[in-house]
């Protein structure tokens, strides 16, 4: 049995899909009318629907009670924290969670897996924006003196829980704004926001935020490179304008929804690793960010099913193999890889005092 929590949504509908070609599928949220919905006119009635509240620690329990494994989508992960992993190992099962982070573990609760697998940070960001660093290092053969550069971001829905979650990105445990890490530190205030700029790939001119996640820093430090600059890339000002006015995760889902009107949603990661023997760069476009959060998340959980993934708490990008999650990725994105690109640097030079 395979439970799917918060199985209905942008992403758990796609993951159940996803994996609903494997016997025994157990879909579930809040809204126990819905994932029947779901059950009924997505799976064609093969599967359980399930009525849960992932904050109540029984209905947890019920629904995790039999399942090989718990994949879970339900959010915000703030919230949510290590709760419904807890609840899959006690009942036996393995978990992925598609977002998610091990300083969630930290806690004494949850501070082991019980021998049990987890698989954290299983989607686009978290998640594939730390296994494109490491295919394109492989390519690289690692070479020193290494800079890695970033932009991620688009044009989007943002549903309620990715916008809790965007909110709350800004916790010190979660990443620094205007960071950036240099030779085997992070590097606080080191960089500044970019406005209506042109990036490759990006349609039009964005805004470039730098930050630096949790991922990113751990990423970058594990890779040993000597620098790396993350970016988050805003199309239009009303997204991070309610993100700056302290509002509630329903304003940014309205400013998300406003952007959108009458355009094309797209959405970009882009990455650049360049180093003295040149520069590489890999891009990947989808019109779903949703849909290419569930397909890692679903590759993640087909891993553990398999046995590739041994017991313990893992980060996805630490434990799955790249080159295969790109390949699961053709049916939700474009994928180019080239050197034809020419190096982008968004940072202004620094000039010693007294220079003209």
């Amino acid at each position: 049995m395979i439970g799917v929590l918060g199985g209905y949504g942008a992403v758990g509908g796609t993951v159940a899909r996803l994996l609903a070609a494997h016997q025994g599928l157990r879909v579930g949220g809040r809204d126990g009318a819905a994932a029947r919905r779901f059950v009924e006119a997505e799976l064609g009635g093969h599967g359980e629907a399930w009525q849960v509240d992932a904050l109540d620690a029984a209905e947890l329990a019920r629904f995790c009670a039999g399942c090989r494994i718990v994949v879970n989508c339900a959010g915000p992960s703030y919230l949510l924290l290590d709760r419904v992993a807890r609840a899959a190992f006690a009942a036996g099962a393995d978990y992925v969670d598609a977002a998610g982070d091990a300083a969630a573990f930290a806690q004494p609760a949850g501070s082991g897996t019980q021998g049990r697998t987890a698989v954290l940070s299983a989607g686009m960001l978290p998640g594939l924006t730390g296994l494109v660093p490491r295919h394109l290092a492989a390519l690289a053969s690692l070479d020193a003196g290494l800079r890695l550069d970033v932009y991620t971001g688009g044009l989007d829905r943002l549903t309620p829980a990715a916008a809790g979650d965007f909110l709350l990105a800004g916790q010190e445990e979660r990443g620094a704004a205007l960071a950036a890490w240099r030779d085997g530190a992070r590097v606080a205030r080191a960089l500044t926001p970019v406005h209506d700029v042109q990036l490759p790939y990006f349609p039009g001119p964005v805004t470039a935020y730098p930050y630096l996640s949790a991922e990113a820093e751990r990423v970058a430090g594990e890779l040993g490179l000597a620098q790396a600059r993350w970016y988050n890339v805003i199309t239009g000002d009303g997204v991070l304008a309610a993100a700056s006015a302290a509002g509630q995760a329903a304003d940014l889902t309205r400013a998300a929804e406003l952007e959108l009107a009458g355009r094309t949603p797209y959405y970009v990661l882009l990455f650049q690793l360049s180093g003295p023997h040149g520069t590489r760069t890999l891009a990947l476009r989808t019109h779903d960010s949703y849909a290419l959060t569930a397909a890692v998340a679903a590759h993640a959980a087909m891993a553990v099913l398999r046995g590739e993934v041994a017991a313990g708490l893992h980060h996805a990008d630490a434990v799955l193999d790249p080159a295969r999650v790109l390949a699961d990725l053709e049916p939700v994105a474009k994928i180019e890889i080239t050197e034809a690109v020419a190096p982008i640097d968004l940072v202004a030079p620094v000039f010693e005092e007294g220079a003209l």
